[in-house]
């Protein structure tokens, strides 16, 4: 924990002295991402799987500073599982898919540190929310259907949740106009996030027995490793 707080601090006074630029009007900033979470602790010890998904993020860069407040927002699976069954005992000869995925999705609030108008932009960034952990039932007519027949939540918690972080931006296109789109920016990015105690189902922990579904939950932190790669533009 210390050495997370240093280095956020670190990052934080890179950021800063980087920001020398003459201060400028408020800024929008927002950016889409490919999102990799890796659980770590006693999450990883129950779940040992690693999520993939998408997440973004929008905020203002308050006019005259080098803070960025905003909304980060993302959604990862952990993993599906999916076996064929007879839609009903009256029906036999009729079989769906039914899928169960294993799902995140995160919300926090975000303060982040960076430099304007730069090529080169490092940042810092402090973040405070939830985690909401379910599990999603799907019955399909076909193996790949994209359209479920029916779907329900079967399993489902909240946590609190709070990290730090820090990446960089590389701009890649220059718009140079007068309002509008200004630049486009690659972005790549690592947190460190804290998450508070849950319960949650993992693959494999949906068991049927004599047409009953049995779940066997698991109870943890739900801390992880996130990172994304993906595009920022500011505006």
């Amino acid at each position: 924990m210390k050495k997370i707080i240093l280095l956020f601090a670190s990052v934080t006074i890179l950021a800063s002295s980087v920001s020398t630029e003459k201060a400028e009007a408020q800024e929008l900033l927002a950016s889409l991402n490919l999102e990799v979470g890796v659980p770590v602790g006693p999450f990883k010890d129950q779940l040992d799987e690693i999520g993939f998904g998408l997440g973004g993020m929008v905020g203002i860069m308050l006019p005259e500073t080098p803070l960025v407040v905003g909304l980060d927002l993302g959604f990862m699976t952990f993993g599906t599982d999916r076996r064929r069954t007879r839609l009903s005992s009256d029906i036999p000869d009729l079989t769906v898919t039914v899928e169960n995925s294993y799902n995140m999705f995160h919300g926090h609030f975000l303060t982040r540190i960076t430099s304007r108008n730069a090529a080169f932009r490092p940042y810092a960034e402090g973040l405070v929310g939830l985690n909401y952990l379910w599990t999603q039932t799907d019955v399909r007519s076909n193996v790949g259907s994209d359209e479920a027949v029916f779907s329900d939540t079967n399993f489902d918690d909240f946590a609190f949740s709070y990290g730090v972080g820090g990446g960089v931006q590389a701009r890649i296109f220059n718009a140079r106009g007068a309002g509008g789109l200004r630049a486009v920016y690659l972005n790549i990015q690592g947190r460190y996030m804290f998450g508070g105690e849950a319960e949650y189902l993992r693959p494999g922990a949906i068991e049927i027995r004599d047409g009953e579904a049995i779940y066997s939950p698991e109870r943890s932190e739900t801390n992880l490793l996130n990172f994304q790669i993906g595009i920022g533009i500011t505006m």
